[in-house]
Formats: C-alpha cells, sequence, structure tokens
C-alpha cells in the first residue's frame, strides 16, 4: 500500500482525528525538523511517516524516535515501511505520553513534534493533550506543531507562551509551524 492511498483512504473514514486528506510534504516536515538536535524525539502522530523519516535523518546514530500512533491502520503501515533500530512505535493516544516515555526509561524529553490536528479537538481534550505534553518535556525544551489555520494557537499560548512561528508554503494546504518552548523555572 503506497503512503498516499493509506493516508487519503483513513483521512476520508477519520478525518477530525487525521485532520487533512491528503499527508504534508517533504518541505513541511523539513520545516518542522529545522533545528531538532536533541537525541530523543517524542513523535506525536506520524500517520504515513513523512515528518518521522524526516525525524530519523536528522537524529543521531545512536537516538532513539518514540511515535505514538493511535490508529492501527497507520501503524502498521509504519511498521511495514520503517525498518530503523531507533524507531519505537506505539499504538495509543496523547494522552498517555508518561507511560509512553517510562516504557523507555525516560521522565522527560527535550523535542516533542506533533503532527495531531490540534484544532479539531475538543477544549477538554486541547487541554489533556497540551498539559500532558507540557509534563513530559524538559524545562528549555521544545514542542513544534503544524496547524493549517492556527485554530489551536490560543490554547497553546496558556500552555507554552513563547511560542515561533513558521509558515510552510509548499504544502497542501499551506500550514504554519509553531515552535513553542518550555519556560525554565
Amino acid at each position: 500500500m503506497k503512503s498516499f492511498n493509506a493516508f487519503v483512504g483513513q483521512s476520508l473514514k477519520h478525518f477530525i482525528s487525521v485532520g487533512s486528506l491528503v499527508p504534508s510534504s517533504r518541505y513541511l516536515a523539513k520545516r518542522i525538523v529545522k533545528g531538532i538536535k536533541s537525541p530523543v524525539v517524542l513523535e506525536l502522530g506520524p500517520g504515513t511517516g513523512v515528518f518521522t523519516r524526516e525525524i530519523l535523518r536528522v537524529l543521531p546514530k545512536d537516538g532513539i524516535l518514540i511515535s505514538i500512533e493511535s490508529n492501527e491502520i497507520f501503524v502498521k503501515y509504519l511498521e511495514n515501511q520503517i525498518k530503523d533500530k531507533r524507531l519505537r512505535l506505539y499504538k495509543g493516544n496523547a494522552l498517555h505520553l508518561k507511560k509512553f516515555l517510562k516504557e523507555n526509561g525516560l521522565e522527560k524529553v527535550d523535542c516533542i513534534v506533533s503532527g495531531l490536528p490540534i484544532g479539531n479537538f475538543s477544549k477538554e481534550d486541547k487541554q489533556r493533550i497540551l498539559k500532558e505534553i507540557s509534563e513530559s518535556l524538559d524545562e528549555g525544551g521544545t514542542y513544534i506543531q503544524f496547524e493549517y489555520f492556527l485554530a489551536g494557537i490560543m490554547a497553546v499560548k496558556k500552555v507554552f507562551p513563547k511560542i515561533s512561528l513558521d509558515f510552510e508554503l509548499l504544502n497542501f494546504p499551506p500550514a504554519f509551524v509553531m515552535r513553542c518552548k518550555k519556560s525554565k523555572k
């Protein structure tokens, strides 16, 4: 099964949780990973792996990528398509990040990349997911989230007041990239 076909099929069935009709472009993936230097990255909602592949490209040889995907079809697709010992792929929910970190002997990470359609979630789910992200991120760590319409930016700003915005025109639709820093106490 090709990446595009897998993605479109699942997006038509589960648009709210997938958040797009087509996969992200390689240009958006390159913009997402720009500046990532962390040896451990937590990825939320890898879908068919556009960001996953790009994260693995910049990750050190001894690095770890923990990817959490709730869609079983995408998990199976990624298991068949990406054979990299640094990838630790889980079928699960972003509301249980600490569980997945603990399974890998970690309490927190320096970098979290999210492909979740945060703007599509209810106010309560947004708050719960952002709280889980914040509690799983080291102080001074970076949370990277992309969105098409910035529908979730106000919820993100409540948890991560330090946000820089970037924009990728070479994506369909064009997308904003939010880089959020967790404040040091």
